[in-house]
C-alpha cells in the first residue's frame, strides 16, 4: 500500500437518518409525499479528513436504507482508501446485489459514493464537478413541482411565480381520471408560459393503450417530453410505445441499474435518459449511465436531487437542465446552509472543496428518527382541490 494510500485510509464511519417535514405536500398520479428522509454517511480519514454524503427517500424506507448502510456496507470500508472508489462501489453494490441490486440497495450505495467522492474533492482542494469533468461555474435549471392535486387556477398562480421569478423551461404534472382535466390545466399553462418549453411527467400513471391516447392528445401543446407514461419496469411497452408517440419519452427516475438502462437504451425505449443520482448508487455510476445515453446519442436529463445532480451535469456536454423541484431542495428544507444561488432560471454553484452542501446539523438533530417509528401512508386524494 502506498504511502498516500495510508494517509488516506477510512478510520471511522458514522450513518445517521433524519425525517423531515416538506412545508407543503407533494401530490403525484403515484403518491403523496409529506416528509423527506435524508441518510447521512461521514467517514473520517486516519488523518482527521472528514467528508459527508447522503442519500434521500420521499418518506418511504429511509430506514430500510440506514440499517443496510450502517449494519452491512459500513464495516466493508474501514481501513480501505478513499482512492479505491471503484473497487469499494464495486464491492459495496455486489453486497447488496443478493437481496436486490436496486432501490433500498442503490440508494444506500449512493451515500457512500458521494462521501468518498466529497474526500477526494477536499483532499484535492477542487469542487467535485472539476474532478469528473465540467468546468462550469453557473448552470441552468428547470421549474418542476409535484402539483397534481393544485386547482387548476392554484397551478397557474404557481406557474406564474416559477415565471416571474425567471424561470424559462417548466414542467407540470399529469394523469388526472378525466383526460379533459389534463388537457385544460396544460393549456392554462401554456398560456401562461407562451412558446417556452414545458415537460409532462405522468408518474407511470397509465397503461399501454392509454398512453399512446393521453400522448396523442397532449401533443398539441408541444411538450418537450412526455416522462414517465407507464411502469418503469416495462421496458418492452415503452419501446413500442416510443416507435409511434408524436411526444418524445423520457424516463430513468425509477430505473437503478445499468442492466436497466441497458434494456431501455438497446430497445430504442427512451429519448431522454433520466438517471437520479442517488437513486443509481451514486456519482460514479450516474456518469457511467451518461456515458451510455451518450452512446447512444440520447439526451441525458439529470432527474431530480438538485444537489448532487449540480455536481453531474457541467460534466456531460450537451446535458439538459437541472430540474428544480419547488420545496425539495435542501435549502427550502431548512436542513442546509445556501451554498448556491439560484437566479433567473440559473444555479451558480459553490466553489467550495468537495461536493460543496454544508448541512446544517443542528437543525437536522430535531428530525433525527431510529428505528422503533411508525410511519403511516399519505392519501393522495386527500390533498386534491379541485375549486
Amino acid at each position: 500500500m502506498s504511502h498516500l494510500s495510508k494517509r488516506t485510509r477510512i478510520a471511522n464511519i458514522d450513518v445517521s437518518a433524519y425525517r423531515v417535514p416538506l412545508k407543503k405536500p407533494w401530490v403525484s398520479a403515484a403518491h403523496a409525499i409529506t416528509h423527506h428522509e435524508h441518510i447521512l454517511v461521514e467517514i473520517e480519514l486516519e488523518n482527521g479528513v472528514k467528508g459527508v454524503g447522503w442519500t434521500s427517500t420521499m418518506g418511504n424506507a429511509g430506514l430500510a436504507v440506514t440499517a443496510l448502510a450502517k449494519s452491512y456496507l459500513a464495516p466493508m470500508l474501514i481501513g480501505r482508501s478513499v482512492y479505491e472508489h471503484e473497487i469499494l462501489w464495486n464491492n459495496l453494490w455486489r453486497r447488496s446485489h443478493q437481496p436486490g441490486p436496486s432501490g433500498i440497495a442503490s440508494l444506500a450505495v449512493a451515500a457512500f459514493d458521494l462521501c468518498l467522492w466529497d474526500l477526494r474533492g477536499k483532499l484535492a482542494g477542487m469542487p467535485v464537478r472539476h474532478l469528473i469533468g465540467g468546468e462550469s461555474d453557473k448552470i441552468e435549471i428547470y421549474a418542476s413541482a409535484v402539483n397534481l392535486h393544485l386547482s387548476e387556477k392554484a397551478l397557474v398562480e404557481q406557474t406564474r411565480e416559477f415565471l416571474d421569478a425567471g424561470n424559462r423551461k417548466f414542467k407540470i404534472k399529469v394523469g388526472r381520471p378525466n383526460i379533459d382535466e389534463d388537457l385544460s390545466r396544460i393549456a392554462a399553462v401554456r398560456d401562461v408560459i407562451g412558446d417556452l418549453p414545458m415537460m409532462l411527467d405522468a408518474n407511470q400513471r397509465f397503461k399501454p393503450g392509454e398512453a399512446l391516447q393521453r400522448i396523442n392528445a397532449y401533443a398539441r401543446f408541444n411538450p418537450v417530453w412526455m416522462e414517465e407514461p407507464m411502469a418503469s419496469d416495462d421496458a418492452g411497452s415503452h419501446a413500442r410505445l416510443a416507435a409511434v408517440s408524436p411526444v418524445p419519452i423520457a424516463l430513468g427516475e425509477e430505473v437503478s441499474t445499468r442492466f436497466e438502462f441497458w434494456n431501455y437504451v438497446s430497445a430504442a425505449a427512451v429519448h431522454y435518459l433520466q438517471p437520479n443520482v442517488l437513486k443509481v448508487g451514486g456519482i460514479s455510476e450516474w456518469l457511467k449511465l451518461a456515458h451510455l445515453g451518450n452512446c447512444a446519442n440520447l439526451f441525458i436529463a439529470p432527474h431530480g436531487a438538485l444537489e448532487a445532480s449540480v455536481i453531474v451535469a457541467p460534466a456531460i456536454p450537451g446535458c439538459f437542465s437541472v430540474e428544480n423541484i419547488d420545496g425539495g431542495s435542501f435549502v427550502d428544507q431548512g436542513i442546509a446552509f445556501e451554498t448556491m444561488q439560484i437566479k433567473d432560471g440559473e444555479v451558480t454553484l459553490p466553489t467550495i472543496p468537495g461536493l460543496g452542501v454544508e448541512f446544517d446539523m443542528a437543525t437536522l438533530a430535531s428530525y433525527r428518527v431510529d428505528f422503533d417509528i411508525e410511519v403511516p401512508l399519505a392519501d393522495p386524494s386527500k390533498y386534491y382541490d379541485n375549486d
